[in-house]
Parts: C-alpha cells; sequence; structure tokens
C-alpha cells in the first residue's frame, strides 16, 4: 500500500510539471485556411490564334448585255459562270479588356471587348465561256481582312476554384475587302440594251472593281480558363465569327464608244465567316 502511495505521488507530481510546462508556453493559433479564389475584377491581356473557313464566291452578269453573253451553251451565247471555292484561313492576333464578377460560389458573368489583327488575303477564279469566245476568260475574285473585334458577355461555371469554363457570345465587326477583274482572252467588244464594254488586249483587266466595308455581324463560342496565380490567368477559346454578306462590283474599264453604261460583272461572296481557335493570358487588377 505504502509503495502504491508513493508511486501515485510520483505521477501527479509529474503530471503537476508538465501542465505547469505548457501553461508557461506562449499560445500561438493555427494558421488560418487559404481563401476561395475569387474572380471578380478587371483584366486586360493578349491573345494569338489562327483563323479558318470556307467560302464561295458566286458570279452573275451585272446587266442585260453580260448575262446574255453568259446565258448558256450555244454561239454567241457563252457559257454560264460557274461558282468558284476557296479557303480562308491566316494567323490573328490582338488585345483583350473585360471584367468579371463571381455571382455565386461556382458562377461567374462578365463582359469583353477585344481588338485583333487578321491576315485572311484569298483568291477564287473561274473559268467561263463569254459571247463567241469559248475558253481563256476568267472572273479573278480575292477576299481580305486584316483586322476585327468582338463585345461579348461571358457566363461561366468553375469545377474548382481555379478553372472557369464558359460560354461567350456577342456583337462581332471588322474591314472586309473585295476585288473582281474580268480577263477577257482576245479583243473584242460590244453592246446591247443600253450597257457596252471593250476589251483591248488578251489577258487584260477588261473590267475591275473593287469593295471595302466595316461588316457587323455576331460571334458565339466557348473556353476554359485557368488561374495560375493571383494576378494571371490563361486561356483556350474557340469562336465562330460572322460579318455578314458581302460583293463586289468588276465595271468596263475602257468605254464602249456611242454613250453606252458600262457593263459589269458581279461577285456574290455570301457571309465573310470564319472560324478561330486561340489562346492567351490576362492579367487580373
Amino acid at each position: 500500500m505504502k509503495t502504491f502511495l508513493i508511486a501515485a505521488a510520483a505521477v501527479l507530481g509529474a503530471t503537476a510539471v508538465h501542465a505547469a510546462d505548457i501553461s508557461a508556453r506562449p499560445i500561438t493559433k493555427a494558421p488560418p485556411l487559404s481563401p476561395a479564389y475569387n474572380w471578380t475584377g478587371f483584366y486586360a491581356g493578349v491573345n494569338v490564334g489562327y483563323g479558318f473557313g470556307d467560302q464561295t464566291a458566286s458570279f452573275v452578269g451585272g446587266d442585260p448585255l453580260i448575262r446574255a453573253l453568259t446565258a448558256g451553251t450555244g454561239f454567241g451565247t457563252g457559257t454560264p459562270v460557274p461558282p468558284a471555292s476557296y479557303d480562308l484561313k491566316g494567323i490573328t492576333g490582338g488585345v483583350q479588356l473585360g471584367y468579371n464578377a463571381q455571382i455565386a460560389p461556382q458562377w461567374v458573368a462578365g463582359i469583353e471587348a477585344d481588338f485583333n489583327g487578321l491576315d485572311f488575303n484569298n483568291t477564287a477564279s473561274s473559268a467561263f465561256g463569254f459571247g463567241i469566245i469559248a475558253a481563256g476568260n476568267t472572273l479573278v475574285a480575292t477576299q481580305k481582312a486584316d483586322w476585327f473585334g468582338t463585345l461579348r458577355g461571358r457566363i461561366g461555371w468553375l469545377p474548382t476554384d481555379t478553372l472557369l469554363v464558359y460560354g461567350t457570345g456577342g456583337l462581332a465587326y471588322g474591314q472586309v475587302k473585295e476585288t473582281l477583274v474580268f480577263n477577257q482572252n482576245g479583243l473584242s467588244g460590244g453592246d446591247g440594251q443600253g450597257f457596252g464594254y471593250q476589251c483591248n488586249g488578251t489577258g487584260a483587266n477588261c473590267m475591275v472593281g473593287s469593295s471595302s466595308r466595316i461588316g457587323v455581324g455576331y460571334t458565339v463560342g466557348a473556353g476554359l480558363e485557368y488561374a495560375i496565380s493571383r494576378n494571371f490567368t490563361l486561356r483556350a477559346e474557340y469562336l465562330y465569327v460572322n460579318l455578314g454578306s458581302t460583293s463586289a462590283r468588276a465595271f468596263t474599264v475602257v468605254p464602249r464608244a456611242g454613250g453606252f453604261a458600262p457593263a459589269s460583272f458581279v461577285a456574290d461572296f455570301g457571309d465573310f465567316d470564319f472560324n478561330l481557335v486561340r489562346a492567351g493570358v490576362n492579367y487580373r487588377f
């Protein structure tokens, strides 16, 4: 019994000493948990990508005389001008500016504007019979775009704090230029129904025309954006861009003697639209 009491007293004494030692130490709190990433705020960045699409130019006479000379097979009536297809393709790059608002723990809404250079310069050629000249006549159409921009809304979902999956859509605009040239095989001219033309050399540009406009249309797309730090995000994005329909008219270069109105061809390019894949980096303010 005496031995037991001595052992108990020793245990109690050691416990008391340990408790006193703990109470003498300074109290420290556990480090706070890292806050969740928040997407709210302004940002600006740069992007680079590749644009591509398929286009078709359709050709018709722009007046009764040219329509008669390309009406169909047979002496003096030529052949209808077949349409010509070509690829739009080129590099694009630009800048973007936007604002995000994290409207719920897993939802982000925002608005973004971008402005981009575009390297599209493409040509389509079509051969046909023109009047009594059965071969060697061509219409050459070119389509060119140097820049475009968009103003889009964005809505996204956060599978994790730092990964945003989003859809986007809105206004698109850009400059679109076209040219149309008619080259005839040989010297000839003609007139009828108040219109006339004169071609003075083989392969010469008998009819020439161009157009330039600021096309306005729409864009839709989707993308992924990933926050690599508090201030920087990386993104990958796809956009479909449509800038509306375009056309060009080529008039005879040399007037037909006798006061005839200049004859013409018309190229209808349809909608100027293309697909765009690009990557970008943003800095969040």
